[in-house]
């Protein structure tokens, strides 16, 4: 049962906030920052990095240098293994605007903050490309927020 709601809300939330005149359909409900979810561009669907939750901007605190910094709380309240599952599923979530699964990602990206996370992330990462191996790229970053891992996805899915 509740898989059915589920599949409500991503068809609601499917339409289009724009679509460009090239075709490209920017979906999503607003965040709070200029960004879509995901963009369908032909047969491809492009989300956005995505952390495991849409921070308020108002969360962020920076150093005299302007990095970001971390309060911790974060830290204390998930587990990186957490954090990486909550990022998963944010990552499904706008996939599925495009009615696309992780079945159809061709393409991850994926940010760590922490190197010392990539085989933790890797054993994770592999229990959700059970199916297809996407072609991948893992980087190092700093975040703009109070992360500890990204996943931005590019699939295929014909119309």
């Amino acid at each position: 049962m509740a898989k059915k709601p589920a599949a409500k809300s991503a068809k609601k939330s499917a339409k289009a906030i724009y679509t460009a005149p090239n075709g490209a359909q920017f979906l999503g409900d607003p965040l709070p920052y200029p960004i879509s979810r995901a963009v369908r561009a032909g047969d491809f669907v492009i989300t956005s990095a995505f952390g495991d939750r849409v921070p308020s901007p108002d969360e962020a605190f920076y150093d005299a240098e302007g990095l970001p910094l971390s309060t911790g709380k974060r830290r204390k309240a998930l587990s990186f293994a957490d954090e990486v599952h909550g990022t998963f599923k944010a990552v499904q979530e706008a996939l599925a605007l495009a009615d696309c699964t992780l079945d159809d990602v061709v393409d991850s990206q994926v940010w760590l903050k922490d190197p010392r996370d990539f085989h933790e992330m890797n054993r994770i990462y592999v229990t959700y490309f059970t199916k297809s191996k996407p072609i991948r790229s893992v980087f190092q970053n700093h975040f703009m927020l109070e992360f500890r891992i990204e996943i931005k996805v590019v699939a295929y899915k014909p119309q």
